[in-house]
């Protein structure tokens, strides 16, 4: 029987795919359906619930047959064509792409097609946004199409999740610092982003850490006092300096390391021994969740008496690089090997 052979879900249902509601990873689960609806503008996600799709009917069946279109160039009645019973009796898979930009003959054969869709065959369509064919849209979801969110990720929390989904399911495991480290160096491009995580899950073994991101992709980062400050905190002497002399070899100004050594800090003596979770945090302290999880993971290098020395240190570095200092390159170069070598590792 065809992986798409269930019944297409009750008129008016508009099945969403399956997750959490809302869920920027509930493609990841989709199964094929008669109609499954792919609509938002990511391109990458749409592409990847086609294969995801595809490969599950070949999964099942012995024999596929894909079809693809282009709803911008359709010819009338090639749906319907595709669709109809195979002689061969080959499970059919219809995939239907630029729904936004769909002329006259599609919208119409699609129309009368989603009154009544075979239930043997996986049809699968992108649209991509707008208002073109919204009256196709609402008759498929009154089909009971499965209908599958295609948003760029735009909040870092999303991102950081789809890095680590990427790994989960490729059965390993990268840890929080290494994934923040691999979306500061790779960027928001799912695309990108998903093909970096293959890299590092084909020419890596074990666990991810952050030493092994900055090894493949360091060199896509700009150095910063962030980054700087993110290695110091979590004992990574050799990494915090190295970055350091990169970031002033290129001219970076030693005042925003600082103050990023600064901020990070007091963030750690925010969250240290706090028990409550980090949405609660971030409201009470007025962070992002994810700055709290940071400083929560950070905060396990760290006793308070450390804490304390380290932000005296930076203290007397902040005053040395706005001019009480003939050389404010060694200043902070001296509060970042401090902090690094305070951090118990």
């Amino acid at each position: 029987m065809a992986a798409g052979r269930t019944a297409a879900g009750k008129p008016g249902t508009g099945k969403a795919a399956a997750g959490k509601p809302g869920s920027p990873h509930a493609w990841r689960t989709v199964d094929p359906a008669p109609l499954v609806l792919l609509q938002g503008p990511e391109e990458y996600v749409a592409g990847r619930v086609f294969e995801l799709v595809r490969g599950k009917v070949k999964e099942r069946e012995d024999a596929v047959e894909v079809t693809r279109f282009d709803a911008s160039t359709y010819q009338r009645g090639e749906l319907l064509l595709a669709a109809s019973p195979s002689l061969f009796g080959e499970a059919k898979v219809i995939e239907v792409r630029a729904l936004a930009t769909m002329n006259e003959d599609f919208l119409e054969d699609a129309l009368a097609y989603a009154t009544a869709p075979a239930g043997d065959v996986v049809v699968v369509l992108h649209h991509s946004g707008g208002n073109r064919g919204k009256k196709l849209l609402d008759r498929l979801r009154e089909a009971g199409a499965t209908v599958v969110d295609c948003q760029p990720l735009k909040k870092d929390s999303e991102k950081l999740d789809f890095v680590a989904q990427e790994f989960r399911g490729s059965r390993r495991r990268i840890l929080p610092e290494a994934a923040r480290a691999l979306v500061a160096a790779v960027g928001s491009d799912l695309a990108e982003l998903a093909a970096a995580c293959s890299q590092l899950v084909t020419d890596t073994s074990g666990e991810i850490d952050q030493d092994t991101v900055d090894r493949y992709y360091g060199g896509r980062v700009e150095a910063t006092g962030f980054k700087v400050a993110d290695a110091a905190l979590s004992g990574r002497a050799e990494t915090a300096l190295s970055t350091l002399r990169h970031a002033l070899a290129t001219g970076t100004d030693p005042v925003p390391i600082v103050a990023a050594l600064a901020m990070k800090l007091r963030q750690v003596a925010k969250v240290a021994g706090q028990r409550k979770s980090s949405g609660q945090l971030a409201k009470e302290l007025g962070m992002a969740p994810w700055q709290v999880q940071q400083a929560q993971e950070q905060a396990q290098y760290w006793t308070q008496d450390e804490l304390v020395k380290c932000l005296r240190l930076v203290a007397e570095a902040d005053a040395m690089v706005k001019g009480a200092s003939r050389d404010p390159e060694y200043a902070v170069e001296r509060a970042v090997a401090g902090i690094a070598l305070a951090a118990r590792r």
